[in-house]
Order: C-alpha cells, then sequence, then structure tokens
C-alpha cells in the first residue's frame, strides 16, 4: 500500500511538472530519461561487482555489499539523467510553443512517461537492496498461495498499482532487442528483471540474510542431469523420486510443467560466502537466492527458473541427503564451520529449453563456462550417489548389475514369486489398524507398522462390515503395488544362493526394462503366532536387517517384500544392490 501511494505521487507529480512546461520540453526531458535508464543498465553489472568486492566484511564500509547492486543502478541513471539534462538544455535553449491544449496533453503524457520509467528505475533498484521482504508492503515474487498445485514455489505475486517496475522492465528489454540491441541484451539475461532483485532477499527473518556475494567465493564444480534431455519425461515422477506422493511444482508464471528432466548444479562456497556478524559461520540457502536461466530452443526467450531441492550435508547428523523446497520459508544451512561448503541445487528443465545461465545471489555463470554434465538415467541411480555423498564430487553412476548368479524366472510359469495385488496378506478390523497404520477414508493401509496376533487376523475374526474391517493398501493413480516371495521355500529367497552372496545392508530392488530402480518399501512375514506388516512409503529398507528373521529349521515362516512400481513398466530384475537375484523373462508386468 505504502509504496503504491509513493508510486502514484511520483507519476502524478513528475507528469504535472512537465505538462505545465509543454511537449516540445517534456519529449526531450522524456527522452533523456530513456538515455539515462539505457547507460544506468548498460553498466549495472560491471559497477555492482566493484562495489561488492570493495565492501569491507567489517566496519562501516561493510554495508554497501548489501545495496550494491540498488546503488550502481540508481546513482548512474540519477548522474546520467543530469549530465544530459543539461547538455540538452545546452543544445537546445528554444522551447516550442503548441496549441495549449497539444501542449499539455503532451507534456502531460511525456512527462508521466518520464515519471514511470524513473519510479520504475527507483523501484527495481530498491527490490535489489538488502530490505525486509515486508518493505512498503510489496513483494512481487512470493510463494504460491496453490500450495496443492506449487508447494513451495517461488511465482510472480504482487503488481503496483501503476506497475512501473514491469513497464520499465519491459521497455528496457524491448529495447535491448531493438534500437538499442547488443549482442548480449539484457532482455536475454533478465527477462524478469522486476523480480530478480526481490528474489535474492528471500532468506530467513523476512530478507534478513546477505542479499550479494563476492564472484571469487564460489565454483561451479559440476552438473547432472536426471531423466531424458528431451523433456520426454514426466515431471511428477522425476520429482517423486523414492516417495510416492510428487512433490508439486509450477514455474514462475504458476504454469504447471509437465514434462522435462532435472539438471542439477554442484557449487563449492568458500568461507567468504558465510553470513556475517552474529548469525555467521554458516552458510544460509534459499530457493530464491540461487537460480537458472533457461532458453526456449525455438524462440529463442529467456525464463527463470528456481530450484525445487538441494543435495547437502545434513546440519544436524552430517548425512548426505536431498531437502526439498516443497513448503514456504524452507532455508538450509551449512554444516557445521567447515571452511568450503559443497552443495547442489536442482532445477526442473521444460521440455524444449536449455539452460544458458546460472545465478548465485545475481553473480551470473555463462554457459560457456559449464562443464560437461554427468547423465543419469533415473532418480534412483541419483539417489544412490546421494547417499554417499558421491554426487558431489560429479561421479558418473557406476553400478552394475552382477548377474552371474541370478536366478533366470519363467514369468508364465512360475506362481507366486512376484505378484501385483493391493490386497493386503491378512484382514484386520479397523480398530486393530487404526493403532499401527495411517488408513484412508476407503479403509486402505496408507502408512506404518504393525504385528498382530496370527489368531485375531484373517477372514475368520475380521468384523463382517467392509466398513469395519481393512484388506487393502492405498495404491496412488499410477502406481502398482509388487510382492516378491523371499521366505524360506522361494527360490529365490533369503536361502538361495544369489542372497548368499548379497552384502546385508544393500537395498532391495527391482528393475525395470529403462533401468529404473524400485527399493523396498516394506513387507508382510508371517508365522504360526504372528503376522508382522510393514509399509513406510517415505522410508525404504536399507537391507536385508531391516526384515524379521528367517530360519532353516522352521518350516511356518512366510516373508514377502513389498515394493510400489510406476504403471505400465515391465519388472526385468530383482537384486540386492549390485547383486542380481532374479531376472524374469519374459519381464513381469504388473498390469497382467
Amino acid at each position: 500500500m505504502i509504496l503504491n501511494i509513493i508510486v502514484i505521487l511520483l507519476v502524478l507529480g513528475i507528469g504535472y511538472a512537465w505538462m505545465v512546461r509543454g511537449m516540445f520540453n517534456s519529449l526531450i526531458h522524456f527522452l533523456c530519461a530513456v538515455a539515462a535508464g539505457a547507460i544506468a543498465f548498460a553498466f549495472w553489472e560491471r559497477l555492482s561487482l566493484m562495489l561488492i568486492e570493495a565492501s569491507p566484511e567489517k566496519g562501516f564500509l561493510s554495508f554497501l555489499e548489501g545495496v550494491a547492486w540498488g546503488i550502481s543502478l540508481i546513482v548512474p541513471f540519477v548522474i546520467s539523467f543530469l549530465l544530459l539534462r543539461l547538455a540538452t538544455d545546452k543544445l537546445v535553449s528554444n522551447n516550442i510553443k503548441n496549441n495549449t491544449i497539444v501542449d499539455y496533453a503532451g507534456g502531460a503524457i511525456f512527462g508521466a512517461g518520464t515519471g514511470v520509467l524513473s519510479a520504475g528505475i527507483l523501484v527495481i533498484g530498491m527490490g535489489t537492496m538488502r530490505l525486509s521482504t515486508e518493505f512498503l508492503g510489496y513483494q512481487p515474487l512470493w510463494y504460491s498461495t496453490d500450495r496443492a498445485a506449487a508447494d513451495g514455489a517461488l511465482v510472480k505475486s504482487d503488481s503496483l498499482w501503476i506497475p512501473v517496475d514491469k513497464l520499465t522492465a519491459m521497455t528496457y528489454g524491448y529495447l535491448s532487442n531493438g534500437t538499442m540491441s547488443t549482442s548480449e541484451p539484457l532482455a536475454k539475461w533478465y527477462p524478469e528483471l522486476e523480480l530478480v532483485g526481490f528474489s535474492t532477499r528471500v532468506s530467513p527473518g523476512n530478507g534478513g540474510g546477505r542479499n550479494a556475494i563476492n564472484p571469487d567465493d564460489f565454483k561451479l564444480l559440476s552438473i547432472y542431469t536426471v531423466g531424458n534431455v528431451d523433456g520426454s519425461d514426466s515431471v511428477r515422477d522425476l520429482l517423486k523420486g523414492a516417495d510416492t506422493k510428487a512433490q508439486t511444482y509450477q514455474d514462475i508464471n504458476s504454469e504447471n510443467v509437465d514434462n522435462g528432466y532435472i539438471a542439477g548444479y554442484v557449487v563449492e562456497f568458500q568461507a567468504g560466502a558465510k553470513e556475517r556478524g552474529k548469525k555467521g559461520g554458516q552458510i544460509i540457502y534459499s530457493n530464491g537466492q540461487y537460480r537458472l536461466l533457461v532458453e526456449n530452443e525455438e524462440t529463442g526467450k529467456t525464463q527463470t527458473v528456481f530450484p525445487v531441492a538441494m543435495i547437502s550435508e545434513s546440519s544436524t547428523t552430517g548425512a548426505y541427503g536431498r531437502w526439498k523446497f516443497d513448503s514456504p520459508d524452507i532455508f538450509i544451512t551449512s554444516v557445521g564451520g567447515s571452511s568450503r561448503n559443497t552443495v547442489g541445487f536442482e532445477f526442473v528443465i521444460p521440455k524444449g529449453f536449455t539452460p544458458i545461465g546460472f545465478f548465485a545471489k545475481n553473480i551470473r555463470v555463462g554457459a560457456e563456462s559449464f562443464p560437461k554434465p554427468v547423465a543419469y538415467a533415473n532418480t534412483a541411480a541419483r539417489d544412490r550417489l546421494v547417499r554417499t555423498g558421491s554426487i558431489l564430487k560429479g561421479e558418473a553412476d557406476t553400478r552394475e548389475l552382477d548377474n552371474s548368479n541370478s536366478i533366470r524366472i519363467d514369468t508364465e510359469t512360475a506362481t507366486g514369486l512376484i505378484s501385483s495385488s493391493p490386497r493386503i496378506g491378512e484382514m484386520l478390523s479397523l480398530t486393530a489398524a487404526k493403532r499401527d497404520f495411517s488408513v484412508s477414508d476407503q479403509n486402505e493401509l496408507i502408512d506404518g507398522e504393525g504385528i498382530y496376533d496370527i489368531k485375531s487376523v484373517g477372514r475368520q475374526n475380521a468384523p463382517s462390515g467392509r466398513k469395519l474391517r481393512v484388506e487393502r493398501y492405498e495404491v496412488s493413480r499410477g502406481q502398482a503395488l509388487v510382492f516378491v516371495d523371499i521366505g524360506p521355500d522361494s527360490e529365490i529367497g533369503l536361502f538361495s544362493e544369489p542372497f548368499s552372496l548379497a552384502p546385508f545392508d544393500a537395498p532391495l530392488l527391482l528393475i525395470d526394462t529403462n533401468g529404473n530402480e524400485y527399493e523396498a518399501v516394506g513387507f508382510e512375514y508371517t508365522d504360526s503366532k504372528q503376522y508382522h506388516a510393514r509399509l513406510t512409503r517415505g522410508s525404504t529398507l536399507t537391507g536385508i536387517q531391516d526384515t524379521p528373521s528367517l530360519s532353516r529349521s522352521r518350516s511356518d515362516q512366510e516373508l514377502r517384500l513389498i515394493f510400489i512400481v510406476t504403471s505400465g513398466v515391465q519388472i526385468s530384475n530383482f537384486s540386492v544392490g549390485d547383486t542380481g537375484v532374479a531376472q524374469f523373462v519374459p519381464p513381469f508386468d504388473p498390469a497382467a
């Protein structure tokens, strides 16, 4: 509200002041404003970097870093404007008188134009300064209000009543491709010029974090891609990864992106990138301060993309992980007091777009400096390297499945070894199920783990009314639930030769014909005394050690692993880590 009033007063005040001076004088003034803005934008990046590099870490002048981008735009504009105005006054000393109505109308139009450009550069410049994200009540970029459509996504938000920042950005973007065109136009590198400054202020404490960085304080180490770079993969599936619930995503224009691929940018930050003052010692990462610029391969138009996730060491456990920007105000801190910190930012690249620039707090790294990407066929390949931190070293996926001892299974004749059905192994009463599991409105098990007396479960002991019993697992649209029998009597079970050669702590995997991997998300165990079921969609089994123990001397034990796979895939292999256990010929079709 406050900024709206200020902008209106500026535009109307400047418009009125030049209305009374006549159209010709107002036109000259407007042309000076246009030229001054062009000069300011031409030197904007260079002057900003000079100020940032000159800013000391401590002392009075340390404030320069936080306002460098704003000062470097506003001050050159004002100085250029004054000098151009003085020069034109000397060159064109006389005014041209027109009809009073023409003078007033033309003067008001060109005066208002000057007001829009002047106020626009002021708003854009102030937007890049280290100010609160609530300063003067204007947030041109903010988290999507549609949580179901875009959790944590940064999208275009507020607009001023007189959108001087957008009009100014459009004007100079158009001129940079036209009359004032250059080989590196402003429109190409700053397609959302009015937003980029504000994005660097998205930090803890309503913009309290550092909004600028020295170019020497970070280095782009490597790039990786997940999925087909032709953009044929479903973005929803790529963002789902090992989770059954996909992360939702929309682009900066609040539009859904259906197909594309994931691009990861691994960056090493030096000690100079850490926060200063009382909050010093760590780097704080947000999904606004780091962005990617992508170019449409057909139209040549560019668009800003913000990260959907980040890979780093946990600041609490020290383990490597992938952290989603899937809700507002998620800020990730670096680990301890290490001098260097290496992290990865993941972006959704829409189909038909190519990355041409990476920005860290407005410092640009062009595509000519990009290292050759490491390609991962799917999220499972990426996730393996995330757990060890190898992905931050630019390592390729080195898993090579060893099928030298795996068992060939004829899926057309073998029965029970692998099957697809959402039905649970035993029937539970709704009351018993709700003690250990989350249960859907349709009485389907969603997530949890429970152990039950075998005498209290099953059809003979379940309530007769369907609404009082649980018979199925919940399976989301586009997914299928698959069981693999690894009990004592199974030829691909724990007592088989391939399992005896497999590591105890390696993930249990189903692999489809496209190379996509699916880790076990649960199991069903039954013996003469108990029924033990686990389905933990967000926490996969780390290995055999997560399953109940089996004994060769007992004949009452049964154990089935539970997997959730994508509908329509063909399952070709079952493995424990790199050790192949079974090859399914022909590949198993969960939908059959």
